[in-house]
């Protein structure tokens, strides 16, 4: 049975596949003409830097199981997401953490890492 939450579903994808397409004719459009490149280049409004930090948890087999954490860090620093993982031999889940997990998260480690950016 196909519920209104799978057909909309169903309408995203089509939609960002659809997006995506537009956007891969433009990227390469813009390799074969420097003119092309520029346009592009020029016409983006702005970026912004994320940083992933991988933490592989402790695990008595980590070939069988491991687990650990994406911490995500902006341009200063600061951890401002993180999500869970977990693989079982080949298999590997993410989850987001709630917002309540992620200040204890964002405690825990916010003195573990450093980030410089020149």
């Amino acid at each position: 049975m196909v519920t209104k939450k799978d057909t909309a579903t169903k309408k995203d994808k089509i939609s960002i596949d659809k997006e995506l397409k537009a956007r891969m004719k433009i990227f390469k459009e813009a390799l074969k003409s420097e003119e092309k490149m520029l346009e592009l280049h020029d016409s983006i409004y702005g970026s912004e830097v994320l940083i992933r930090f991988e933490v592989f948890l402790p695990s008595r087999d980590p070939l069988l199981f491991a687990d650990g954490l994406f911490l995500y860090m902006n341009d200063q620093g600061e951890i401002v997401d993180a999500e869970y993982l977990i693989k079982v031999e080949d298999k590997v889940t993410v989850s987001k953490l709630k917002p309540n997990d992620l200040k204890v998260v964002k405690e825990l480690f916010k003195e573990s890492f450093s980030l410089e950016i020149e």
